[in-house]
This record gives structure tokens, C-alpha cells and sequence, in this order.
């Protein structure tokens, strides 16, 4: 969950996701039926239960049915380009939820992103797929917004996208 006073007060096109792989990442990975899904929540910190967190129905923005990454390099965007741009409407907490089914191959594959201790729970993790349920943490990943138009520079997501 990313916060409204993270994001600023205006409304924004986000086209696409990026996320910073750490330098203990694997430099590939193949995830089944990989999912990218946006919308809003209404809460200020996130309950266990996925189903509760979202507003209203989310939209899927990407999706793979087997999503190949290669090359990951520590300290270089992955990015995520969207099949469908998000409009972000500049009053509401943003909800995001990436999934996949089943295991990574190769099992040993994981991809970590570099991370921050945010001061509520605003992660919601499961290892289970399709898991009703996580477990809440203050570890949140770093993020960056590929917007058709730039971010208040004053505001938390404009801060991380200018890096």
C-alpha cells in the first residue's frame, strides 16, 4: 500500500512498476501465471486478510502466464511495463498486489527487492498461492512509477521516482 500522502494529491496515469532488485538477487527466474493488480484501499494500515484490503474490485495492469526475467542486476530498476495504465486518482490509498502460482523455477531463483521500514503495516505477504491470508510487516519495497507525467516533487513517490 502506498499512502496518499506518499503519493501527492494529484491524480496520475501509471503505466508502469519498477522495483530494485538488492545485490543478493538470482539474475533469473520464471514465475507461472504472474499477475499485477491496482486499486484502492480505504484503510490506513492493511488487515490479514487480502480479500478486506482492497476498496473495490482491483484491475489487473499486467499479467504473464510464464514470466521469464533475466539479467537482474542489484541496483537497476526491474521494470514493469503495464497492458493497461492505472489511473491513479490522487484521494485514495493505492493498493497493489503482485501473485504468482506455485513455485519459482529454478527453486533457488528469488528476486529480493531493496526495502524500507515504513512505520505501519502497509505489506501484506503469503507464500501460499492464492493464500486468503499473510502476515503484515513495515518492510515495504521500493518503488518507482512510470507515470505519462511527473510526480510532485515534494511527495514520497516523486522523491523515489527522481532515483
Amino acid at each position: 500500500m502506498v499512502t496518499t500522502e506518499d503519493m501527492g494529491s494529484n491524480p496520475i496515469e501509471i503505466a508502469g512498476l519498477g522495483f530494485m532488485p538488492s545485490e543478493y538477487s538470482q539474475k533469473t527466474g520464471s514465475y507461472n501465471d504472474f499477475s499485477l493488480l491496482f486499486g484502492y484501499t480505504d484503510l490506513d494500515e492493511l488487515t490479514v486478510r487480502f480479500d478486506i484490503n482492497w476498496q473495490s474490485t482491483p484491475l489487473e495492469v499486467y499479467s504473464e502466464p510464464q514470466l521469464l526475467i533475466s539479467g537482474v542486476e542489484g541496483g537497476e530498476w526491474l521494470v514493469f511495463e503495464f497492458d493497461e495504465s492505472f489511473m491513479y486518482d490522487g484521494t485514495s490509498n493505492l493498493l497493489y498486489e503482485l501473485s504468482w502460482n506455485g513455485p519459482v523455477d529454478p527453486p533457488d531463483s528469488r528476486i529480493y527487492a531493496m526495502s524500507w521500514i515504513d512505520t505501519s503495516n502497509h505489506a501484506l505477504v503469503t507464500t501460499t498461492p492464492y493464500g486468503q491470508t499473510g502476515y503484515l510487516t513495515t518492510l515495504v519495497p521500493n518503488l518507482l512509477f512510470i507515470t505519462t507525467e511527473a510526480l510532485e516533487a515534494n511527495t514520497f513517490g516523486g522523491i523515489k521516482s527522481s532515483f
